[in-house]
């Protein structure tokens, strides 16, 4: 290969090689393609190399493999490039099936219709972060709703574009894990040592290949993946507030067979811990926000044949806390010492298991690929009560109840995939179960949903892509819906590309929105109204419109996008206006139950808003920049209606819904030069946002060094102690204007400062 390099170099060309693998490590036979300045291909040998000579410039390369994604990204071409790819298997799991090219990555200019991002397993370790939702806070779009407060043990749910969390799919490798019973998953403790990557894809793109059953977009947590050569990690790490925790993986492959275990336990005292209180007024009680987790993983695969494999994987993780501090607060926010009056609800440990299991079958089948998965998952949670506390805490809808939620999902679709059109059918069969004594269900509640689809991309010109996908879903509990995507992308021939996507999606009614109480089992609140479902409901709508423009400038890339979302029939919650609790002879309240609320759709809505994204690289330094708006508010409510307990936002027409921030602003920084590397992670959110706190800013960091197979790291979170504290604080949050009046909320804190020490082995 030294000869075409040389030559070459003699006549004012250069030379481009690279390697093609799959995510796995294992190498490809792979047909690769540049088109530039002139057009040249070849083919990958059994090593996965490949050599192309072509002249200086700027180059669209394109890969592709049978049974794998396709994938395309640009270069510029100078003196010579290596360029590494990765290819993921069709079928693997992932939101969008599309590989990776690796010049630097992070300058890429974005091929996808509607944004993406992927947050890799490096992103996660250089930050030293150990939950999802550290890195999460950092995408400007998502909004990390907290309806139990804000302390480290309390639910935290992620909302895309707008303020309801059940219009986010949240998926293990592709596999949905959204409880039937609220639409969400509470990802407040779940960990990142069991995952490979997080990938975040924001709207309706034609690339999705999960169904239509979503609005804002989809969080999607890839599991550890076996790799071509054995590796293995241990971490331990010490830090603020009793904080450990202990991690071991390995991977490998044994001949065909591949391997990917994990396990790991953590543990932490919290900032709140044996707090003695005063609960209203007469029941000393102590108060904490302690948390246990252990993790374990298993993903396994064995090669049947070059292109057939076999995969099983199945993921477990269970959680103990203690929500007493996060559900529990001073009545007087000026009075919070030890033994001072608190209202709340007291004493109340959240116990929550996730069982994640899939088995997968990729295969050859004439000119294509067809992937079969069959998974099951199921969601427990379990609620430890005080009986004799009373829930006296504004911040504390009706989200909590004891539950099992199990949902079966089987998928089969087939892909073909011809130099760089792309086409495929797929259908998916889902049966879901949810039970809840708290909710007084006397019968398990049950949905089927049955769902086909079609999806097809191609370049219909030298410079333009279309993607476009059609799916038909059936539910057993309110109907069918048809919905369609279509995305355009066109090549400006100066290193960048205009995107466009239109199209239609909708959100499901939920289990636990349908489900009719009988009288008896009706408990009332502080009005004498109670909750119950509605078994007319139906699902929401949504249709949405998608624009952007990135180009890259050298070491430099910018990207913007513009979005709108009008959402017809939003699923909200009818609450009788002026309903009081009748009295005794002596004047007294009586609870008793008066009247009903339930969720009804009723009313329009709209997101809109965009982001600049700006990344540009100085040697060894990586920075990164982003500014988001994200408006959401209703066009027409009425009155008598508020926002689902997911949710918990205020609801007042042409308003920014409440807790949800209008402006988001993040700065990234990573160095790595020989064995010193670091991190930092600033974010920036407007007032409005979902601590219901004026504007804040936080950081986290992190600098580490290898010594050889060991590296040492010091990580820190919330370095700004940005609106810290341990207890919420009633009536000190911002105000929101409501149809009867501007109404103070109640301000939620963060954790303060802390700090972690990680030791890493390989």
């Amino acid at each position: 290969m030294a000869f075409p390099l040389l030559l070459a170099a003699a006549i004012g060309c250069c030379g481009v090689s690279g390697v093609v693998r799959s995510t796995d490590g294992a190498a490809l036979r792979a047909h690769v393609r540049l088109t530039g300045t002139q057009t040249a291909d070849t083919d990958s040998d059994a090593r996965g190399s490949f050599t192309l000579t072509v002249p200086a410039g700027p180059y669209r390369v394109t890969v592709s493999a049978p049974g794998y994604a396709a994938t395309e990204t640009d270069v510029v071409v100078h003196e010579g490039e290596q360029i590494d790819v990765a290819l993921d298997p069709l079928g693997g799991g992932r939101l969008r099936e599309i590989g990776r090219v690796t010049v630097d990555g992070r300058l890429s200019v974005p091929r996808t219709t509607v944004p993406a991002r992927e947050i890799s397993r490096a992103d996660l370790d250089a930050s030293g972060f150990d939950r999802v939702v550290d890195a999460l806070a950092n995408v400007p779009s998502l909004t990390l709703a907290r309806p139990n407060g804000g302390a480290g043990t309390a639910p935290v749910l992620v909302a895309l574009r707008g303020p309801d969390p059940s219009e986010t799919r949240i998926t293990l490798d592709g596999q949905k894990l959204n409880d039937t019973n609220t639409g969400d998953l509470d990802l407040a403790v779940f960990p990142t040592s069991a995952l490979s990557a997080v990938d975040v894809s924001e709207g309706l793109g034609p690339e999705d290949h999960r169904g239509a059953d979503t609005i804002g977009g989809e969080v999607n947590l890839i599991s550890l993946r076996p790799t071509a050569t054995p590796q293995h990690m241990l971490r331990f790490s010490a830090g603020s507030f009793g904080t450990t925790t202990a991690d071991v993986n390995a991977t490998g492959r044994i001949a065909r067979f591949g391997y990917a275990l994990a396990g790991g336990d953590a543990h932490s005292d919290g900032y709140v811990h044996d707090y003695s209180a005063l609960l209203n007024g007469t029941t000393p009680v102590l108060l904490g926000s302690a948390v246990s987790v252990s993790t374990g993983l298993a993903n396994l695969t064995y090669d049947l044949s070059p292109r057939a494999t076999l995969r099983f994987r199945t993921l477990t993780v269970d959680d103990r806390r203690d929500e007493s501090a996060a559900l529990t607060a001073p009545a007087d926010p000026n009075h919070a010492a030890p033994g001072d009056p608190f209202v709340g609800a007291g004493a109340q440990t959240r116990l929550q298991n996730i069982r994640a299991t899939l088995v997968g079958l990729t295969l050859p089948l004439g000119s294509g690929t067809l992937a079969a998965t069959a998974s099951y998952s199921n969601l427990g949670v379990t609620l430890l009560r005080d009986p004799a506390a009373s829930l006296g805490l504004a911040t504390t809808p009706l989200y909590d109840f004891t539950l099992v939620d199990r949902l079966g999902t089987s998928t089969l679709e087939w892909t073909r995939e011809s130099g760089t059109s792309t086409l495929a059918v797929g259908a998916e069969a889902r049966n879901e179960s949810l039970s809840s004594p708290d909710q007084g269900f006397s019968d398990t509640l049950r949905q089927h949903q049955t769902a086909a689809w079609l999806r097809m991309s191609a370049d219909v010109a030298p410079r333009v892509r279309v993607g476009a996908s059609a799916v038909s879903s059936h539910w057993s509990t309110f109907g069918t819906s048809t919905d369609g995507r279509l995305g355009i992308t066109v090549d400006d021939g100066h290193d960048g590309a205009y995107r466009f996507a239109a199209g239609t999606g909708f959100r499901a009614p939920l289990l636990g929105e349908l489900a009719v109480l009988p009288d008896a089992a009706l408990v009332p609140d502080v009005n004498c109204v109670a909750p119950n479902g509605n078994p007319h409901e139906h699902a929401e709508h949504a249709t949405e419109y998608e624009l952007g423009y990135g180009k890259r400038i050298a070491a430099t890339t910018v990207d913007a996008t513009l979005y709108r979302t009008n959402l017809r029939d939003p699923i909200e919650n009818f609450y009788p206006l002026g309903t009081s609790c009748p009295t005794d002879a002596m004047g007294n309240p009586i609870s008793t139950v008066v009247a009903q609320s339930f969720p009804i759709n009723v009313g329009n809505v709209v997101y809109q808003g965009g982001s600049l994204r700006i990344g540009h690289r100085f040697g060894a330094l990586f920075a990164s920049a982003e500014y988001g708006v994200n408006a959401a508010y209703p066009t027409s409510l009425p009155n008598v209606v508020s926002a689902n307990p997911t949710s918990g936002s205020n609801l007042t027409v042409g308003e920014q819904f409440d807790k949800v921030p209008l402006q988001v602003a993040t700065l990234g920084l990573r160095y790595a030069r020989d064995d010193v590397h670091g991190a930092l992670d600033f974010t920036v959110k407007s007032a409005n946002n979902e601590l219901a706190q004026g504007r804040f800013a936080t950081l986290d960091a992190a600098v580490g060094r290898r010594f050889g197979r060991v590296d040492l790291t010091l990580a820190g979170t919330n370095l700004t102690s940005a609106v810290s504290g341990r207890f919420t604080e009633i009536g000190r949050g911002t105000v929101y204007p409501t149809p009867f009046g501007s109404l103070p909320q109640n301000a939620l804190v963060l954790q303060p400062t802390a700090f972690r020490v990680i030791l890493t082995v390989r």
